[in-house]
Order: C-alpha cells, then sequence, then structure tokens
C-alpha cells in the first residue's frame, strides 16, 4: 500500500455511518467513482454498485465486497484515526489505527467494514477489470445484499468480501459452504492454498471458522465467495482497532486472489464434513509454522 492509498485508507476511516444512516459514506463512494471515471450507480435501498473494464464473451468479473454500515451511532464529532502500539492474534504489539473524537475520547472505529470498503476502493483503481459492491444495512441483517440487483451479477465469476476479523476467514456464514478446499477445480482450493503459501512467506497464520454472516452469505447461491481477514479486533466496540500490517496483508491477499482465480467461474462443491476442512487447513497450518 503507497502513501497515497494509505491516505484513502485513513480518510474512509473517518467517515461516519451507522446502519439506516449511511448517506455520508454512499455519496463518498460514488464521487470516487465520478472522479475516476468508473461506472457506478446506487439502487433505491442505498446499495453502491462500480464496473470497470469488459469482460470478454466467455469470461467473468470478479467481484470485491464491502459493506456500508457499522455498528457505531453517528455522534457528529469526528472520527480521527490515531496510531498506536496494539496486540495482534497473536499478542505481539504492532502499528494500529484506533478511532477517536475530537475531544480524544475513544470512539467505535468503525474497521467492519470501513477497511474493506477502502481496500476494495484501491483494488478498483488497481485492477482493470473489476466489479465492486458496497450493501447498506449488513449490521442489521445484510438487508442491502438480500436484495442486490441480480442482474449485476450475471455476469460474475465468484466474491471477495473483505469482512473477516483478525487472521480468520470464513468457511461458512449462516451454515453456508462458501468454498471448498477439496474441490480441485473450486475458488476454495485456490484460497487456501494462497493463505498457506501467505503464512509461510510472511511468517504469519490463518485459521478458517464458521461465521454467523456477512454479505456473501445471500451472494452465495450465485458463486463461490471467501472472506478476506483484514485484521480489525474488538469490533463492535469503542475500543475497536486495526492492525495496520493485517490490512496491508488483506489487499496482497486480495489482488493475488484474483491474480489467480481470473475472469471465470466458480461453484465449488459442497462438502459433507466442514468440520474436517478447518482440522485439515489447521494441520497444514501447524507443519508449515513448525508445530507439528
Amino acid at each position: 500500500m503507497n502513501q497515497t492509498e494509505y491516505k484513502l485508507l485513513l480518510e474512509v476511516l473517518a467517515i461516519e455511518t451507522y446502519s439506516k444512516d449511511e448517506d455520508e459514506m454512499i455519496e463518498f463512494l460514488l464521487a470516487f467513482f465520478t472522479k475516476h471515471g468508473i461506472r457506478a450507480c446506487r439502487d433505491e435501498i442505498g446499495n453502491v454498485y462500480a464496473e470497470k473494464g469488459e469482460v470478454g464473451a466467455y469470461q467473468k468479473y470478479p467481484l470485491v465486497v464491502a459493506h456500508t454500515d457499522t455498528v457505531h451511532r453517528i455522534h457528529g464529532n469526528e472520527i480521527i484515526p490515531k496510531k498506536l502500539l496494539l496486540p495482534n492474534y497473536a499478542g505481539e504489539l504492532k502499528p494500529a489505527l484506533k478511532g477517536f473524537d475530537a475531544n480524544d475520547n475513544p470512539v467505535g472505529l468503525g474497521a467492519d467494514c470501513k477497511v474493506g470498503i477502502a481496500l476494495c476502493l484501491i483494488l478498483m483503481l488497481r485492477q482493470p477489470i473489476l466489479k465492486a459492491f458496497f450493501p447498506v444495512q449488513e449490521e442489521i441483517g445484510a438487508r442491502g445484499a438480500e436484495k442486490v440487483d441480480i442482474n449485476f451479477l450475471q455476469n460474475v465469476g465468484y466474491a471477495i468480501e473483505f469482512d473477516s476479523p483478525a487472521n480468520t476467514s470464513s468457511i461458512t456464514l449462516g451454515g453456508k459452504l462458501m468454498f471448498n478446499p477439496d474441490d480441485e477445480q473450486g475458488l476454495g482450493k485456490i484460497w487456501t492454498e494462497l493463505l498457506l503459501e501467505f503464512s509461510e512467506k510472511r511468517v504469519t497464520e490463518f485459521s478458517l471458522e464458521q461465521h454467523s454472516y456477512t454479505d456473501i452469505v445471500k451472494l452465495r447461491p450465485y458463486f463461490s465467495c471467501c472472506n478476506i481477514p483484514v485484521g480489525y479486533y474488538l469490533y463492535h466496540t469503542k475500543s475497536e482497532y486495526l492492525v495496520e500490517e493485517e490490512a496491508f496483508m488483506a489487499l496482497d491477499l486480495g489482488e493475488e486472489l484474483i491474480k489467480r482465480a481470473g475472469y471465470r467461474f466458480y461453484d465449488d462443491e459442497p462438502h459433507p464434513n466442514v468440520s474436517r476442512l478447518i482440522t485439515q487447513f489447521a494441520i497444514y497450518t501447524m507443519e508449515i509454522t513448525g508445530e507439528l
């Protein structure tokens, strides 16, 4: 992430947005896409759609996703992201961003999911061909994603959401399998192999978990999806913070996943035992880190 991209991250984190009170973020997104000459629109409920480039006759768009609301009520006293040293998943102190108001009181940073929005915007600038979806009202039941414009999804091959806490990736959401690492032709195979590679090269580790929901649970009937870990901690509290290097790594993961998955359609096969998939991935991770 370069300095211009980092500045964009801080700008997005400073925007106040709350479920059903998301106009400032929606207007920011539409102005951003207009400025950069990227096709974009909003629907009746407030969902924002963007599209860049053109796919070939037998190709499909990758889709990046991040919701526009947070759980933090609008207080009108600014959100100022400040850099502190705070623990990552392993308890190591790392440079992190935490939200304060103009009076230096802790307020919710809203990294869930504003960091995801920033990463999607950066990828929209970096990638020649990409679609983006920014649904409203995720925090109160993924209501925006439930009302997604189906026509927008017709030429999408897979979705990548940037809304998984800490170092975890959602293998299921609401009991639905998002991807299958055992499907040799599936998105899950590419995604989990990429996570294992990053574990080794970046001296980190990831886990697969079964989470309750986020927007892609509504998109999974149409294609395979994955939820990238973006490094936010203590989310839904005023003490929420974002570990910077994990957010930067999320951007790298997303970009590399698009490179490897390409412009094709994925619909991973079902699997009878998700717990086995989680355990199998954990064993691979422990082998890489020397714990086995």
